[in-house]
């Protein structure tokens, strides 16, 4: 049995990816639901490993207390939100606000369809497992804002706003995806939520 770390309730625990040996074999099972959610499971398989080594960012995985099956996966990486740009004749300024950016997250689809009697996994995993980090990672680090580059697609922004993540005004999301858009979230939408 792989170790366990701190962030558990009885369904349901929450590990490392690094911290277990099979994880290869139990990837290849994850899907998703939506073809827009292709790269979520291409991440997973392919390149969460490479990031966990090179330390870009470290992924973890929820599995099923008495299966061990994964229910879904998250990545966190150290991030910054950059606010209040002003220009200058010569250059521009900002304030930089530190915060963690949930850069993947997925529900197993396989395990959804295998168990249906589970209602709201997305949530369960935000609530018990991701903020649990980002609240204790809070309390070593400055921390002021989970942030996230959502796909843009209606349900999915609607889905993040009901686990209370925002969206900033039409100018200052602008301003926003100029500054620290990533190359890879070219079409997706900042949003975000305060932890303190």
């Amino acid at each position: 049995m792989p170790n366990k770390i701190v962030l558990e309730n009885e369904l349901f625990y929450c590990i490392h990816i690094a911290d277990t040996e099979e994880i290869k074999q139990q990837l290849r099972h994850f899907t998703v639901k939506k073809k827009t959610g292709n790269g979520l499971v291409n991440y997973l398989q392919n390149y969460a490993l490479v990031d966990e080594e090179n330390g870009e960012m470290r992924t973890y995985l929820v599995k099923d207390t008495d299966s061990h099956e994964i229910v879904g996966y998250f990545s966190l990486k150290a991030g910054m939100v950059s606010v209040n740009e002003k220009r200058t004749l010569f250059r521009r300024e900002f304030d930089c606000v530190p915060g963690i950016e949930l850069a993947n997250f997925a529900v197993n689809n396989s395990y959804k369809e295998a168990h249906k009697e589970f209602d709201g996994l997305g949530k369960i995993i935000f609530v018990y497992f991701i903020l649990a980090i980002v609240k204790k990672v809070s309390m070593q680090i400055g921390v002021k804002t989970l942030f996230i580059f959502a796909l843009p697609h209606s349900s999915l922004i609607n889905y993040y706003k009901s686990l209370h993540f925002q969206r900033l005004s039409a100018v200052e999301e602008k301003s926003i995806h100029r500054r620290i858009k990533p190359r890879y979230d070219q079409r997706c939408i900042f949003m975000c939520q305060s932890v303190m």
